[in-house]
């Protein structure tokens, strides 16, 4: 085989990984846009509404809930809202912001009590988070409170616990920022105190209040992003009272082990792989054919060269242009392939289940599009430099 042809076959391999990689990019879009689907919708909570717990004859049964939900402490519903999800509560106050309540990894976390607060809201200052989600799922619709008509049309809502059933009442939202110590660092508050380090705080912009509400003796506070400002925060500050409806006695299982998840995280964290990240990693090492198939071609030109003089005067000036350009080109691929072997070997379980993609499908996807633009770059200039080694050779003739 000559090494036209394999040159030929270099650059067909070559388009054919390129094409590829446009249909990566692709298929990767379509399944991101599916994907943003499945997760907003998700956040609705429509996979746990099947346990949220019922009154009956003013009684209420929680052991289903518990029972499905390990971890959680409660269930909060605001009337008229799409705040109606179970709360859970977790060793610290991320483990659930980027999970769910099966403590699967999820964007949309789950509404969660605050580590510091007992489970039982037996507090008088109770905190709960939860992520502001675009379509008004889990906490999005606590900025809607800033909008007066509709702060004084949903004031109403309930929280049940696993001994206790609770109205809720709104008294106010407020604008404030994820440091200020006077909302986020306490797990008690009185009237006096309310009105002192909250009412009164120039951190603090009280946006909407309720006039009828003149006292509390107990607070549940739902905290949110504000959306555009990274650190800015909307809460809502309600009352709680206790309600005459008796809960069930339930056998309260031992505590559950919360899983720390080292090396794999995301929606790989388990024994599963991803395809795509598999031909990420493939097409990534074979980005690097072209370079060894050029070079075989150069030393075959080289044999081919029946002049010695000549033969030195091309090699003279290929090592000048060429030698920078190759070598950093082939270094910079072989960087870039030994990256994506990295993450596949480091993050992909293959004796598990396949899946299509998951949280490092994007990086591995990156990787292989610095790697062709790499590749890219380098036979342009390989190009332009046979151009100027054929002028040459036929001035000398």
């Amino acid at each position: 085989m000559t090494a036209k042809r394999v040159l030929k076959i270099a650059n067909a391999v070559f388009a054919a990984i390129a094409t590829i990689i446009s249909l990566l990019i692709v298929t990767y879009a379509v399944i991101m846009i599916y994907e943003n689907t499945r997760v907003q919708n998700q956040a609705y909570g429509t996979q746990t509404i099947q346990y949220k717990p019922e009154v009956v004859e003013e009684t209420v049964s929680v052991d289903e809930l518990l029972e499905n939900i390990p971890d959680s402490v409660a269930w909060i519903t605001i009337d008229d809202t799409h705040i109606d999800y179970p709360v859970v509560q977790g060793e610290d106050d991320l483990y659930y912001a980027m999970r769910d309540v099966n403590k699967q990894p999820s964007l949309t976390g789950a509404v969660y009590l605050q580590s510091r607060n007992k489970p039982d809201f037996s507090q008088s200052y109770n905190l709960l988070f939860g992520h502001h989600m675009d379509n008004g799922a889990m906490f999005g619709d606590l900025t809607k409170y800033l909008d007066t008509d509709f702060f004084f049309s949903h004031l109403k809502g309930t929280l049940i616990t696993f001994d206790k059933v609770y109205d809720i009442d709104v008294i106010a939202v407020i604008e404030t920022d994820a440091y200020e110590r006077a909302v986020y660092e306490r797990t008690s508050l009185d009237w006096n105190g309310y009105e002192r380090t909250i009412l009164n705080n120039q951190n603090i912009n009280v946006v909407n209040t309720n006039p009828i509400i003149k006292d509390a003796d107990k607070f549940l506070v739902l905290s949110t992003c504000a959306g555009a400002t990274t650190d800015g925060r909307v809460l809502l500050i309600c009352k709680l009272t206790e309600t005459e409806i008796e809960v069930e006695p339930v056998t309260t299982p031992a505590p559950t082990q919360i899983e720390i998840i080292t090396g794999r995280t995301g929606d790989n964290a388990g024994h599963v792989w991803a395809l795509l990240n598999l031909l990420c990693m493939i097409l990534t090492i074979l980005v690097l054919l072209p370079y060894l198939l050029r070079e075989k071609e150069k030393k075959d030109r080289q044999k081919e060269e029946n002049d010695p003089q000549k033969a030195q005067e091309q090699q003279q000036n290929q090592q000048k242009k060429k030698k920078k350009s190759a070598l950093a080109g082939i270094i910079i691929n072989v960087v870039l392939a030994v990256i994506n072997i990295f993450i596949f070997i480091l993050f992909e379980d293959m004796s598990g289940t396949m899946v299509i993609y998951d949280n490092y499908t994007i990086w591995m996807i990156i990787v292989l599009g610095l790697a062709v633009l790499t590749e890219g770059i380098a036979t342009s200039r390989e190009k332009k430099n046979e151009k100027d080694n054929e002028g040459n050779r036929k001035i000398h003739v």
